[in-house]
C-alpha cells in the first residue's frame, strides 16, 4: 500500500488559499479580456474533477489505495477550481462561473476496467 507514504508527501507541500497567494499583488488593469475568460473556463474545465472522481472510485472500487489517492487528487483539483472563482470576483466579477455552468461538466462516464479508466482521463 503506497497512499500512508503517498498522503505525508502530499500534506507537506499542501497550500493555503488564503495564505499562500498574494491576492493584494494582483493589477486587474493587466488582465486582458481574453485571460480572463481563459482563466473562467479553466476553473470550469477543473471543476470536473468531480465525474472524474465519481467514475475513478466506482471503476476502481476493489482498490481501496487508489480510491484513497485519488480522494486527495479531488481536493487538491477541485481546490485549483476554487482559486480560479476566488480570483474572478475580485478583479472581473461579471466572469465568476454560474452554478449552471459548473454543473454542465456533470456526466455520466460509462463503466470500465481500472486501467482503461485511468488511461481516458490522463
Amino acid at each position: 500500500m503506497i497512499y500512508p507514504e503517498l498522503f505525508k508527501q502530499l500534506e507537506a507541500v499542501r497550500w493555503n488559499m488564503d495564505k499562500d497567494i498574494p491576492w493584494d499583488h494582483f493589477d486587474a488593469a493587466k488582465l486582458s479580456d481574453e485571460q480572463a475568460q481563459t482563466i473562467k473556463m479553466n476553473a470550469i474545465t477543473e471543476w470536473a474533477a468531480l465525474p472524474a472522481t465519481e467514475m475513478f472510485l466506482r471503476d476502481n472500487r476493489d482498490d481501496s489505495d487508489f480510491s484513497a489517492f485519488i480522494s486527495v487528487w479531488f481536493f487538491e483539483e477541485q481546490k485549483l477550481s476554487l482559486v480560479l472563482m476566488e480570483y474572478l470576483p475580485r478583479y472581473r466579477p461579471d466572469l465568476v462561473p454560474t452554478e449552471a455552468e459548473l454543473h454542465e461538466v456533470r456526466f455520466e462516464f460509462d463503466p470500465a476496467p481500472a486501467l482503461e479508466t485511468l488511461m481516458l482521463h490522463f
